[in-house]
């Protein structure tokens, strides 16, 4: 009886410290961006602000964007956003709209349409989920607290792994590429994770220089994204698409 007393409890004992073990922060990270990354349907809000320094002068500009996507991975996807780009005081509001192979955009008066691949307008679509999109491979050190139902993780990146990632941000506020050379300092940042597993919400923090054209420019970057009820359908509602001109797309850098 006493040894299997002591069974007993030596189980008890192995079971209560695998139930106050904490869960592997990265492993967190990976599983949220694998399911965040496998939605159908999508709601966000994002915030960009961006402070470009070249000398004595300063430059602030934010780029708020509400999005839609529906039929993510298929070859049904629709997509919709809608928001504005401030800068030197002005605010320029513009929207876009996707649907069977056709791109829409609405901005500072003018509404023009181009033909893009599915293939094309996926890759825009990964540039705008923020956290959902960034491998764990790019970062060094990670920690999770938890809150509530959710799990809080923060992170730093590995600036040397981080060129491909650049170049998903700049493409995702408008910002060509080509002729473009950049030093990228240090990235941090925050992912909260919700119960079911997905990203509920994210922010990140990158520091950089960049040569344009022989111009040394220093560039902060602070973007904000919140996923509205990941998990659930999401409705678009078809805008007007009366009075669009086509355009070739190589006038925008695309």
């Amino acid at each position: 009886m006493k040894k299997l007393l002591s069974i007993v409890l030596t189980m008890a004992l192995v079971l209560s410290l695998a139930g106050c073990s904490k869960p592997d922060p990265r492993e967190i990270y990976d599983t949220a961006s694998k399911k965040s990354g496998e939605l159908a349907d999508m709601a966000m809000t994002y915030e960009t602000d961006m402070k470009m320094i070249q000398g004595e002068d300063t430059l602030d500009m934010t780029m708020s964007m509400e999005m839609k996507m529906t039929g993510i991975n298929s070859d049904n996807l629709r997509y919709v956003a809608e928001g504005t780009t401030s800068a030197m005081g002005q605010e320029i509001p513009m929207s876009m709209y996707y649907e069977d192979g056709w791109y829409y955009m609405d901005t500072m008066g003018q509404k023009f349409k181009y033909a893009m691949d599915m293939e094309t307008m996926m890759e825009q679509i990964k540039q705008s989920m923020g956290n959902a999109n960034m491998s764990s491979e790019y970062l060094t050190d990670i920690t999770a607290e938890k809150d509530g139902d959710s799990q809080i993780l923060t992170f730093t990146a590995d600036a040397s792994k981080l060129d491909s990632y650049v170049q998903d941000i700049m493409g995702m506020m408008g910002t060509g590429m080509e002729g473009v050379s950049y030093t990228i300092h240090e990235m941090s940042g925050e992912a909260v994770v919700n119960k079911e597993g997905y990203f509920s919400s994210s922010k990140i923090l990158m520091k950089m220089d960049m040569t344009v054209e022989g111009e040394a420019v220093a560039m902060e970057i602070d973007m904000d994204v919140v996923y509205q009820n990941p998990g659930q359908s999401v409705t678009i509602d078809t805008p007007d698409l009366e009075g669009y001109t086509e355009i070739d797309p190589s006038l925008l850098g695309q």
